[in-house]
């Protein structure tokens, strides 16, 4: 708790140890972990002999250059106890005790860009989350009713999704993490898809929608020559894409008790959004859309949550144009561009009303994850 406000932050990560995939991967697929190898003239980590993150010479959406490196590294000295304790629960739990949060979801790291990628072998991507899931399980055991992890699924192939879905609900995975990027062709609303929705429905745990840096899936950030201007885009623009096509293409409509949470992609952009989607449901309302049966705003009430940063402008005028109902609290913990450990602070100051800070901090995202107070 800090200054009597209690906490849930929404997006928090996992910094996983390279020797955590050949740990706990199924033995049946050892020696195809993901792992370190040289690839045109550097040391990249690799899965399916392909590097994970585009190298230079492909010049999509980068993170080599140096100039950024350096940011990265000079962000990072706020996190130097936890890195020195290799990002272990404790010096998670303690981080957590010093600023006064109260529960973190948390989702991977190198696990995200893992799964922006197609691949050869389903089964084995299956397996990379699987290994994820009964690690970051293990972890957040040091304190489960305040470290909640999210678990991946294989998105790529929506029957072994599935069977993700139903084992990690039973290990007590409090969110999916699914990436909004479009993924063997599909769309997120394809119908391909709907079983995993329907059952995720069933399970009542949310999805978590986490976009993530260099996939090798279609980005809005491939537009843009640089990590910092792909980032800009990638994040709040797949999320926008994202939520446009669950409500325009019947998954909305279909489950509608089903829960989707936009995380660290900022939350100004929601008012817009629903202006914009109601702009055209005005003109054409379902012409091409046999799905709707309600407006794109009523959809949004009924399944969405967007998590915001505390330090976001727009966000007061987000709440007066959307409710507060709607968005949660994040800060990217411990990412190097995220808001820890000032976020908290940054949210308390905002010129919004008392009750708005206590939903967002706490109300709001313990009914998204269907966390008891």
């Amino acid at each position: 708790m800090r200054d009597g406000y209690k906490i849930i932050d929404t997006d928090c990560h996992q910094m996983e140890p390279l020797s955590m995939w050949s740990d706990y991967i199924d033995p049946a697929f050892r020696g195809r972990e993901p792992g370190y190898k040289s690839y045109d003239g550097r040391s990249l980590l690799c899965v399916e002999d392909e590097p994970v993150t585009p190298p230079e010479s492909e010049g999509k959406y980068p993170m080599h250059a140096p100039e950024f490196l350096q940011a990265v590294k000079n962000a990072m000295k706020r996190f130097e106890r936890a890195k020195h304790a290799k990002f272990d629960a404790a010096s998670r739990l303690m981080d957590m005790e010093d600023e006064g949060v109260d529960i973190q979801v948390i989702y991977p790291t190198i696990g995200g860009q893992l799964v922006g990628r197609e691949y050869k072998d389903p089964e084995l991507l299956l397996a990379i989350c699987r290994a994820f899931n009964d690690w970051s399980c293990e972890y957040c055991s040091k304190d489960p009713d305040r470290l909640r992890w999210a678990a991946m699924l294989p998105i790529q192939a929506p029957d072994l999704a599935m069977e993700e879905a139903k084992r990690t609900a039973a290990k007590g995975a409090v969110s999916f993490y699914i990436r909004p990027n479009p993924v063997s062709g599909r769309n997120l609303y394809h119908e391909k898809n709907w079983p995993l929705w329907k059952l995720i429905e069933a399970l009542n745990i949310p999805i978590s929608l986490h976009d993530s840096g260099s996939p090798r899936l279609p980005s809005f950030g491939d537009r843009m020559d640089s990590h910092t201007s792909g980032h800009i885009l990638a994040h709040p623009f797949e999320a926008m894409s994202a939520m446009a096509g669950l409500i325009w293409f019947g998954v909305a409509e279909n489950f509608p008790k089903l829960r989707i949470v936009h995380v660290e992609a900022d939350a100004g952009w929601a008012p817009y959004w629903l202006q914009r989607m109601e702009q055209h449901y005005d003109f054409s309302g379902k012409a091409e859309h046999p799905h709707m049966k309600k407006s794109p705003t009523d959809y949004f009430m009924q399944n969405f949550f967007v998590a915001a940063r505390g330090d976001e402008r727009t966000l007061g005028a987000a709440i007066d144009l959307v409710g507060n109902d709607y968005f949660l609290f994040n800060t990217d913990y411990p990412h190097a561009d995220g808001t820890f450990p000032w976020g908290m602070n940054s949210l308390i100051e905002q010129n919004i009303s008392e009750e708005s800070k206590r939903k967002i901090f706490w109300d709001n995202a313990a009914k998204a994850y269907a966390i008891d107070s």
